[in-house]
């Protein structure tokens, strides 16, 4: 079989180092660190369901080198002291300094300061397992310098994948010049640029119209309407388009609302994720031609959480493909890395809407609708 992946994070292999995905209890994580060599320590993939209960600061303190431990939907991690000390943050909204928890854009600038400043091995790694997965092409978000390290690739020929690069916002503008320097070809194409609205179930970010079960909170909004209507304006008018990281039910409604009040010429934008889109908002998905990425996957992987932090009826309700297909909204399908496997979406979908449809949206979807 061959995927097109459409939504990726492949830098996220170079928080794979340290392998915190396969630790089973919060005793095999901290094993796992006391073990390794060498400091800061940067590592994604923990999760309260896996390892069975959460972990804070207290835990990690006890190490004298900066760690950042981030959750598995990258929405939420946790420091320990000595990193609060070198970062010198103080606490807000996204961060909780008692429990050592920081959040959305506040957790990536950490990241952007302790990650490696070298990962050209680690996109590599990413390739072949991609490539071993039947992956042809990924939609890869990326800063300037994961932009530039894949042109390097490309130069040195040893970039075998096609990749479309999805520019975060605040470093869209460098990336175009790259194109500019570089060129396109059929390996590297530029994509949608993209931009965060709210944030994830599991940290309890998404921005809901109703509060959480386990919370009393609807979520957290990063741009509100006018914001948003003025990014994509903006964008619009150098011929670009928008990748819309949007989950929660009353995220949706602002960026419908955002793409309404921006009076779109462009057809093809895209929102990302839309975990809680009902029929209402899809049938103004399917007005406004705009593209839905979908992670078939989370179903699998996340239910339980859904189920605790939406309760049952939510829950049921998470990810409808059955009736997206049926309003014929555009769709395509990505892993979100988590797994970085589109089998397990295949499986899934497969289930709802069939083997071939579910095919389709992993790639098919090219036949109808071009990139930016």
């Amino acid at each position: 079989m061959r995927f097109v992946d459409a939504h990726t994070h492949l830098e996220f292999f170079a928080f794979k180092r340290l392998p915190i995905e396969m630790a089973r209890t919060k005793r095999d994580l901290l094993d796992m660190i006391e073990s390794i060599e060498g400091n800061p320590v940067v590592a994604w993939g923990w999760s309260e369901d896996t390892i069975g209960e959460s972990i804070t600061r207290q835990d990690i303190d006890k190490f004298p080198f900066p760690i950042l431990l981030i959750r598995i939907d990258a929405h939420m991690g946790v420091i320990n002291k000595k990193a609060m000390e070198e970062l010198k943050k103080t606490p807000s909204e996204k961060f909780d300094p008692k429990r050592g928890y920081v959040y959305e854009e506040v957790l990536w600038k950490m990241v952007s300061v302790l990650k490696p400043k070298e990962i050209t091995g680690d996109l590599l790694k990413a390739q072949e397992e991609a490539i071993s997965k039947g992956i042809i092409e990924v939609h890869d978000f990326v800063d300037f310098k994961i932009a530039e390290t894949y042109f390097k690739l490309r130069e040195d020929g040893n970039l075998k994948l096609r990749v479309v690069l999805m520019p975060y916002y605040r470093d869209y503008e460098n990336v175009i010049r790259l194109f500019d320097n570089y060129g396109e070809d059929d390996l590297i194409k530029p994509g949608w640029v993209k931009i965060f609205v709210d944030g994830s179930i599991s940290a309890r970010t998404a921005y809901l119209r109703e509060p959480y079960k386990d919370k009393h909170s609807r979520g957290i909004l990063l741009k509100t309407e006018e914001e948003l209507k003025s990014i994509i304006q903006e964008l619009e008018g150098k011929g670009l388009k928008v990748a819309l990281h949007t989950i929660g039910d009353a995220a949706i409604d602002v960026v419908l609302n955002a793409f309404e009040k921006a009076n779109i010429r462009l057809k093809g934008h895209r929102i990302e994720h839309s975990e809680m889109i009902d029929h209402k908002q899809a049938k103004r998905v399917k007005e406004m031609n705009l593209i839905l990425c979908i992670q078939p996957n989370f179903n699998v992987t996340f239910m339980e959480t859904y189920i605790k932090a939406l309760g049952e009826n939510r829950a049921k309700r998470m990810n409808p493909l059955k009736m997206l297909d049926e309003i014929g909204a555009d769709m395509i399908f990505g892993s979100d890395m988590m797994p970085f496997d589109p089998k397990i979406g295949l499986e899934y979908a497969s289930q709802i809407l069939g083997g071939e449809k579910a095919l389709h949206y992993y790639g098919g979807w090219k036949r109808k609708v071009s990139l930016p």
